[in-house]
């Protein structure tokens, strides 16, 4: 079981490495689709720490769907690519942080899901991991060309 949570969290270490990987082969500046794509990988970075962190707090957690933003394929987060990849760098920093400090039996927590019913911290987890894939391949297409 240990090593189910140590891939979790090794797939998502790899995330912002092979984001890097991709703004270099392109002169370090993303497409605008790219970029938007980038920025809903660390906002939703930002909201699994924070769904996480609810549920090493309550006892009697609800969980809501997670919305995704899913922009429009042209539309650019803002700023410079280096700044959203240092963004990205840090929120996926802390959700691995925390990840890599939780005892067994916290990724055993439960809480209950509007669509799911009782989820446990782990499935959260792999959910994340699945939309980080997801997203990656899209950041893939966008850089090769293709919309998103």
């Amino acid at each position: 079981m240990l090593d189910n949570y140590r891939d979790l969290i090794d797939e998502l270490l790899g995330g912002p490495s092979e984001v890097r990987t991709m703004a270099d082969g392109v002169g370090g500046t993303l497409s605008p689709a790219a970029r938007s794509l980038v920025a809903e990988m660390r906002d939703r970075d930002l909201a699994v720490t924070g769904r996480l962190q609810a549920f090493m707090r309550d006892a009697d957690l609800h969980l809501p769907v997670l919305a995704t933003a899913n922009a429009a394929p042209d539309a650019a987060a803002p700023g410079e690519t280096a700044e959203l990849l240092a963004g990205m760098d840090q929120a996926r920093g802390d959700l691995v942080s925390l990840l890599m400090n939780l005892a067994l039996k916290d990724w055993e927590r439960t809480a209950t899901h509007d669509v799911d019913g009782e989820i446990t911290l782990a499935d959260e987890v792999e959910r994340h991991v699945e939309f980080d894939e997801d997203h990656l391949s899209r950041i893939r297409a966008a850089v090769a060309g293709g919309t998103s």
